[in-house]
Order: C-alpha cells, then structure tokens, then sequence
C-alpha cells in the first residue's frame, strides 16, 4: 500500500510514452542522463512534468516523453523545445519494454527514479522535492533506484 503512489507517478510515464521525442540541442533544451541501470535490456521511459501537472501522476498534462535506449548502464536525451519553467522528471526502467512499470503488491519490481535523487520515502516524491528549472540549457542526472 505504501508504494502505490511511487507506482502511479512511475506508471503515468509508461502511459504517456509512445515514442521517443528526444530532439537535438537548441534553446530550452533539457539533457537528462540516467544512470544505475541494472541491465541494457528494455528502454528507459521518462517523463517531464510541469507545476500543474499533478506530480507525481501528470494526469493533467506532461511537457514530454521519451524512451531511451540503453548502452552500458546509462541512458541519455537531449529534449529541445521546452518552455522555460521548473518541472519535474520522472524516470523508469522498462526492463522487459512492455510500456508499464511492473510492480508485486504494489512495490516496484523495476528501477525508478526522479529529478535531484530525492531520498527514498514510502511514498512518492512531492514535485518541490524534484523540481529543476530549465532555462536555456540544462541538465539533470537520475540515478535509478531498485526495490526487488
């Protein structure tokens, strides 16, 4: 029960990832690197979500997906075209690429994570806790974190 909300942030990405929309850099742009990835298999899904989005879940709206392929543990995209503004990025390892986070009674069985690493709680981060402000050029690193 406890987990449920990290799920729904993590599992908001898979719905809204439908293709990679990882652009060149140019103004506004976003370079996002994950890292700890336990294996090459699958693909990285991530998610940015502005304010008022509802973060963790992004139900309202989501600024951008992309998934990413792997190499050697790390995952990286360069996402242009962004509003400046504070969001927050959510990211999942979609280890067997079927578009959702997989979960055993509610605990995330794949790796996850956020924007500024925040430190593990049993419920998902609040957005203030992951929130970067993208101006320009900018860059955030999430290292994932495994449960199970």
């Amino acid at each position: 029960m406890r987990f449920k909300l990290i799920t729904a942030a993590v599992v908001a990405i898979g719905a809204a990832s439908g293709s990679s929309m990882a652009t060149p850099l140019g103004s506004n742009a976003l370079q996002i690197t994950v890292s700890g990835i336990k294996s090459d298999k699958g693909v990285i899904r991530i998610a940015v979500c502005p304010p008022q989005a509802g973060f963790p879940e992004c139900k309202a709206s989501v600024a951008r997906t992309a998934s990413l392929k792997i190499v050697n543990g790390t995952a990286h995209a360069v996402l242009d075209g962004l509003p400046a503004g504070t969001y927050a990025v959510s990211a999942f390892h979609d280890a067997n690429d079927n578009g959702k986070l997989d979960t055993f009674v509610g605990i995330p069985k794949e790796g996850y994570g956020f924007s500024r690493n925040p430190a593990f709680k049993p419920r998902a981060p609040r957005f203030d806790e992951t929130e970067i402000t993208i101006t320009s050029n900018s860059a955030t690193a999430i290292k994932l974190r495994y449960l199970l």
